[in-house]
């Protein structure tokens, strides 16, 4: 008796050295900032939120593309509800509605899907996209508006 005490004992100890705490699959918020390398696509709203404000205007999905490290290079596209898109068109409107001088090609992301791609291609031909107002991306964002989505690139 005292040998299968002994043994699972010995089994139970063992068992209980080996655990390790199970690895998150997407680590979320800031901590997810730490440099990674080369380019990753991410779904994941708050890694975005962490670059870029999205409190002001909440989109309800992103997809975007990223160096792992900060806003430089990074490409997104925004997709809002029609409530969100058409506070973001009064917002320009009662800005004078700033032009960008950008070309739709800029806009053309590899990573984009065929329906993605299309729109954008299909957009006004004397269109000429905007400038980034709300992002917070200082500057060097630069969007092309579709409909209810944004696309959105930032200069390196």
């Amino acid at each position: 008796m005292k040998r299968i005490l002994l043994f699972y004992a010995i089994l139970l100890g063992a068992a209980c050295e080996n655990r390790q705490p199970a690895a998150s699959a997407e680590p979320s918020g800031p901590a997810a900032l730490k440099p990674h390398t080369g380019l990753g696509i991410s779904e994941n709203r708050e890694v975005l939120g962490a670059l870029i404000d999205l409190k002001t205007y909440p989109p309800y999905s992103v997809v975007f593309q990223w160096n792992g490290q900060d806003t430089k290079g990074l490409e997104a596209i925004l997709y809002y509800d029609e409530m969100a898109y058409d506070a973001i068109l009064n917002m320009y409107m009662e800005a004078g509605f700033p032009r960008g001088t950008y070309a739709k090609e800029q806009f053309d992301f590899p990573w984009l899907d065929s329906a993605r791609h299309a729109e954008l291609q299909f957009s006004k031909p004397d269109y000429t996209g905007n400038p980034d107002i709300f992002l917070g991306t200082g500057g060097k964002g630069m969007l092309w508006f579709l409909d209810k989505k944004i696309l959105l690139k930032v200069n390196p």
